[in-house]
């Protein structure tokens, strides 16, 4: 029996929001872009800022994701030995 440190959903979980955060992060600076375009200055940097915080968790998910994958591997590897 297999018993893996991260389980599968924190993985899924985790690799979805590898997916989705870039999409999301694109969307959100083009509204930014959007509403500068518009002549609406605050709420561009208001905006941009949320793109920002998005870019931050973005940068914590890969490296959340990579731990999560490392830590399992190291524990599949030690189970065969």
């Amino acid at each position: 029996m297999s018993r893996q440190p991260i389980p599968n959903w924190a993985i899924l979980t985790l690799v979805t929001g590898a997916v989705i955060l870039p999409i999301a992060i694109a969307v959100i600076w083009g509204v930014s872009l959007l509403l500068g375009g518009m002549q609406d200055e605050g709420g561009a940097v208001v905006v941009r800022y949320v793109a920002l915080v998005c870019g931050v968790f973005w940068a914590l998910d890969l490296i959340c994701l990579v731990l999560a994958v490392g830590l399992n591997s190291l524990s599949d590897s030690n189970r065969r030995e």
